[in-house]
C-alpha cells in the first residue's frame, strides 16, 4: 500500500524524506567503495604493466582520492539531514504550543495578567520565525553539499575519459584497464541517479 504524502504530518514527511536520504547516501557510499577498490585494482594492473602504463598511476591516485571525497560528504550530508530532521521535530512541538497558549489566552482576555502570556507569545512566535530562517539556510547548505559531489562526479567522468586513452598505451594489459575505466563510469552513472533522489528527498525537509 502506497503511502499518501499530503495527508501525512509534516513531522512525518520530515522522518519518511530523512530515512529515504540516509538509504540512498549509504548506496552511495557502498558505490563509492566499488570505485575505491576499482582505483586500486587499476593500480595494480598498471603496475604490472609497467612503462606501458606510466600514465594510470596517477589518474588511479585520482579515482582513490575522488572515492574518499564522495564518501566523507556523503557522512556530512547524512548527520546534517538527521540534525534537520529533528529541528524539525522541535519546530512542530513550539507550534503546538503557540497555538495551545493561543487558544489559552483567548480564554484569559478578561484577566488583568493575560498581558504575561502575550509576551511570551510573541518571544515564541520570533523564535519560530528565526528558525525557519536557520533551518532553510542549513537546507540550502545540504543541497550545496550534493552540488559538491556532483562536481566530484564531474571530475570522475573526465579522468574515465583519459583512463581509456592512456589504457591503449597499455599494449597487453589495455582491455583489463578498460574494464576499470568502465566500472568507475558505471558507478558514476549510479551516483548521480541516486543523488537526484536525495536532492527530491531533502528538498522535502523545507518548512515553511
Amino acid at each position: 500500500m502506497s503511502l499518501n504524502k499530503k495527508k501525512m504530518d509534516p513531522s512525518a514527511r520530515q522522518f519518511l524524506a530523512v530515512a529515504s536520504v540516509q538509504a540512498e547516501l549509504f548506496a552511495v557510499k557502498q558505490i563509492s567503495k566499488r570505485i575505491s577498490l576499482s582505483a586500486k585494482n587499476a593500480k595494480a594492473i598498471a603496475a604490472r604493466a609497467g612503462s606501458q602504463a606510466m600514465g594510470f598511476h596517477p589518474i588511479t591516485d585520482f579515482i582513490d582520492d575522488v572515492a574518499i571525497n564522495i564518501t566523507q560528504l556523503v557522512e556530512k550530508i547524512n548527520a546534517e539531514a538527521l540534525k534537520l530532521s529533528s529541528f524539525a521535530i522541535s519546530n512542530r512541538n513550539r507550534s503546538k504550543t503557540i497555538g495551545q497558549m493561543n487558544a489559552a489566552r483567548k480564554e484569559m482576555l478578561n484577566y488583568a495578567d493575560h498581558d504575561g502570556m502575550k509576551k511570551r507569545l510573541i518571544e515564541l512566535e520570533k523564535k519560530k520565525k528565526q528558525f525557519l530562517i536557520d533551518y532553510n539556510r542549513k537546507n540550502t547548505d545540504l543541497l550545496e553539499l550534493l552540488a559538491e559531489i556532483r562536481t566530484q562526479l564531474q571530475a570522475a567522468e573526465m579522468i574515465c575519459t583519459t583512463s581509456r586513452t592512456e589504457a591503449t598505451r597499455a599494449g597487453d594489459f589495455q582491455s583489463n584497464l578498460e574494464v576499470v575505466a568502465d566500472e568507475v563510469s558505471i558507478a558514476v552513472k549510479n551516483i548521480k541517479d541516486t543523488l537526484q533522489s536525495s536532492k527530491y528527498h531533502l528538498s522535502q525537509l523545507s518548512l515553511r
